[in-house]
């Protein structure tokens, strides 16, 4: 089943970032997002812990790992984050923070970032990402 995305699947779009101290607080944002409007397609968790991304995330947002098969995701664990992503957001993954990210769906980037401050993250930061195994596949109705 195809589902058509507010993206093009070569283009890429703005995403916007936030890290978190805990997993409270990450979880929080997630729901704050949700709670706006934000589709769960649109909201990618990330930690050092994969287990960690998946148990913040559960029904409500995507993990990269998702998108990876098993063997996959045990040979390379990280490898498949954008290196954009990876770029801005390496220290504090190391740290054991957890990265939230978002793909702006018809609010502007700022609302996002915005929400992003209400929920007390930081390290609040937009970009342009080209397409990435970031967010859900286009057949699950994912933005890139």
């Amino acid at each position: 089943m195809a589902v058509s995305s507010y993206l093009p699947d070569v283009a890429g779009g703005v995403v916007v970032a936030c890290a978190f101290a805990d997993q409270a607080a990450a979880s929080g944002a997630i729901d704050l997002l949700r709670s706006s409007g934000v589709r769960q397609q649109d909201v990618s968790v990330i930690a050092r812990d994969g287990g960690l991304a998946e148990r913040i995330a559960g029904d409500r947002a995507w993990t990269p790992a998702r998108n990876a098969n098993g063997l996959l995701r045990r040979l390379l664990p990280g490898s498949r984050l954008p290196s954009e992503l990876r770029t801005r957001y390496r220290d504090a993954l190391a740290a054991g923070r957890i990265v939230v990210v978002a793909a702006v769906d018809g609010q502007p980037a700022d609302t996002v970032a915005a929400l992003f401050a209400q929920a007390k993250g930081d390290r609040i930061e937009q970009w342009w990402q080209t397409p990435a195994d970031l967010f859900a596949p286009p057949e699950s109705g994912g933005p890139f």
